[in-house]
């Protein structure tokens, strides 16, 4: 509960300032949650339409920076609003053109990469902050691994790529463990779609019963939940064949 009402608070105002905020070229919302500027909105069309970042920039920010300002996205919470979190991303993507021009960049894979190495660090100067804060750590930490299971990331990772992101997520896994006060349900979705994903495109890998393949497929079209048996057993399968 503790963790549901952090990312409901994200909600009220509370993205001013992004923890991921490292580069010069993010972008600067012109309006803010919690803003007389943002209340004399009247609709969300309008705002989003507000929040849109304008063609120059789009085009001249660096990927880092188009990263932190998608992470930043005041409505990024939008990704929870429907029947499974893939269409909830895809919706993101619809409604806000970073999404959509980060989508296309060639290098995104290694700025994801890149970033999703930084939780270690990230996570233990976040250890003393407060709930809110660490509230909206893991839920950014959440979508940005939800980003490494899209297929435009997932299947042109080189085989060192998949290596390393593997690698990552058992490491992230541990930590997230190690955490539980900050990390929730939410943030092992996630780690889980990354592990079916590989699974279900390894034309090697035998599956147990047509149930069983069923299941992991039905969770990589729809992730919201999959038992966590099956999960178990794939991550066993993952690692011993990563390593």
């Amino acid at each position: 509960m503790k963790k549901f009402l952090c990312i409901i608070l994200l909600l009220n105002g509370l993205y001013a300032h992004s923890q991921f905020i490292v580069k010069d070229d993010v972008y600067d919302f012109p309006i803010k949650q919690g803003s007389k500027e943002w209340a004399e909105i009247e609709s969300v069309e309008k705002r989003i339409t507000a929040l849109q970042i304008p063609d120059n920039v789009l085009l001249d920010i660096s990927t880092e920076g188009l990263l932190e300002t998608c992470l930043a996205f005041p409505y990024l919470i939008d990704i929870l609003f429907c029947d499974n979190y893939q269409k909830g991303f895809e919706a993101l993507v619809a409604e806000f053109n970073g999404f959509q021009e980060l989508l296309k960049r060639k290098d995104l894979i290694t700025v994801l990469l890149n970033k999703y190495k930084n939780l270690t660090t990230d996570v233990t100067s976040l250890r003393y902050q407060n709930s809110v804060e660490q509230g909206k750590f893991s839920f950014r930490h959440f979508v940005l691994e939800f980003m490494l299971t899209q297929d435009v990331v997932f299947k042109n990772l080189n085989l060192e790529q998949e290596r390393q992101l593997f690698l990552l997520t058992a490491e992230h896994k541990k930590i997230k463990n190690s955490y539980l006060d900050i990390f929730s349900n939410l943030n092992f979705l996630s780690t889980n779609v990354l592990y079916a994903k590989k699974i279900i495109n390894d034309p090697n890998f035998k599956f147990e019963s047509i149930e069983q393949k069923k299941a992991i497929s039905d969770f990589v079209n729809a992730p919201l939940y999959i038992d966590q048996q099956i999960i178990g057993d794939l991550e066993k399968q993952v690692m011993l064949n990563i390593k």
